[in-house]
């Protein structure tokens, strides 16, 4: 904690002095500094989110309370026109947490190759920045996404089309065991927007994912809170699943805009493969939303990045927002069948379902504060029980708050 701690501050210190030897810019919302000759800038990314909640409960007791869930510091650079890194930190629960931590190189015009720890590509919910996300929380099958992972990856774009893929291995402070070798992955994502410009946007995409275990005992676990961070309740849990060889992950995704309307949606679905001739295991879960600004103002297409980006308030009292999402998650094998002779299913994986209905209001008090509040509404099945730790099949409902800093 400590080391980490002279480091960043040693960082600091340098961008200081740095920054007194550079042009200061205020560019797409952000501070920049520039040296005089154009070959290197600098800038920080700095926020703060501030969540309260308040649970109106059914079975278990869930915990009412504050949380800083967020308190990141980035450092993202250019060099020489063509290399840009960035080091990222997150300090949120009185510890120091590694984010991204990559170095990229410009091949040539849309095309760039990065190394490092970095959000590997998957999924339109998880790479879209947390600054940038409808809803304090990304939807329920998110859970399937890898996340960011120590890799190597490619990424072109034109006009039309965005491709990246990744070859990846574990998290950068993810547990090892030095006598065994890390788990792999490959992922990829394609993304085409036939049509994107300020009133009308038309995106599509695909993805897929292939994982091992990290680990000799080669198992997988999948958990998801119920799209909150307070309480620290992880209803659908899988247990460790044992005898994994692999797993892989089918995403699509979709959004359309109009305007000051969107709507966007994905599903994803995994099958894990396992050894000694044991059936394979499938899970799914699927989201979709629907969100309104209410002051006119839209989310503009960033094709280089195959994502929507920042809502900036074009009035002095800000933009509103309301929005509204399903989202879906089932962790229970479905098409568990019992072995001959045996009359109890004992072997099934029984991780739980959960469907939640989130209602959500934003307001963009301007470019770098934003308030939001969510109330949802949870269903889950009967094995969403925490390990066994709650009671299943409960039903309750939630109001959450963020204070939401950028600096």
């Amino acid at each position: 904690m400590k080391k980490k701690l002279i480091i960043l501050f040693l960082l600091v210190f340098s961008l200081s002095l740095f920054s007194q030897t550079a042009n200061s810019i205020y560019e797409n919302g952000f501070l920049k500094w520039k040296s005089n000759d154009g070959n290197f800038s600098t800038r920080f990314d700095i926020r703060a989110y501030l969540d309260g909640a308040v649970f109106f409960e059914n079975k278990n007791k869930l915990s009412n309370g504050t949380h800083l869930r967020r308190a990141r510091f980035a450092i993202k650079s250019k060099f020489y026109e063509k290399w840009n890194a960035e080091f990222d930190f997150d300090f949120a629960d009185n510890s120091v947490e590694a984010k991204d931590m990559w170095l990229s190189y410009d091949l040539f015009n849309n095309c760039f190759v990065k190394a490092g720890h970095f959000k590997v590509p998957f999924s339109l919910n998880e790479l879209t920045s947390s600054r940038l996300i409808t809803f304090m929380e990304r939807a329920y099958p998110t859970t399937f996404a890898p996340g960011r992972k120590m890799g190597l990856g490619f990424t072109k774009w034109t006009n039309k089309l965005f491709l990246s893929s990744a070859i990846y291995g574990q998290e950068i402070d993810g547990k090892k065991d030095k006598t065994t070798d890390e788990g792999y992955g490959f992922a990829s994502r394609m993304a085409f927007a036939p049509i994107h410009n300020e009133d009308f946007v038309i995106h599509t995409g695909l993805g897929f994912v292939y994982q091992t275990p990290d680990d000799e005992g080669n198992t997988v676990e999948f958990k998801e809170e119920p799209e909150t961070k307070i309480g620290d309740t992880e209803f659908c849990n899988t247990n460790d699943i044992p005898n994994v060889k692999s797993y892989d992950v089918k995403g699509v995704e979709g959004a359309f805009a109009y305007k000051n309307i969107h709507l966007q949606a994905e599903y994803m679905k995994t099958t894990v493969y396992r050894t000694d001739n044991l059936d394979n295991i499938n899970f799914d879960g699927g989201y979709a939303y629907l969100s309104w600004i209410l002051t006119g103002e839209h989310q503009p297409y960033e094709m280089k990045e195959g994502e929507f980006g920042k809502i900036v308030p074009k009035n002095n009292y800000g933009a509103f927002e309301v929005a509204f999402r399903y989202s879906h998650l089932n962790l229970t094998d479905d098409d568990y069948k019992l072995p001959e002779g045996q009359t109890v299913d004992s072997d099934r994986v029984k991780g739980g379902k959960a469907n939640n209905f989130t209602f959500a209001l934003n307001w963009y008090a301007n470019n770098k504060i934003r308030f939001m509040l969510n109330y949802a509404i949870v269903d889950n099945s009967i094995f969403a029980d925490m390990k066994g730790k709650m009671i299943g099949d409960d039903d309750f409902s939630y109001l959450q708050m963020r204070i939401l800093v950028l600096f």
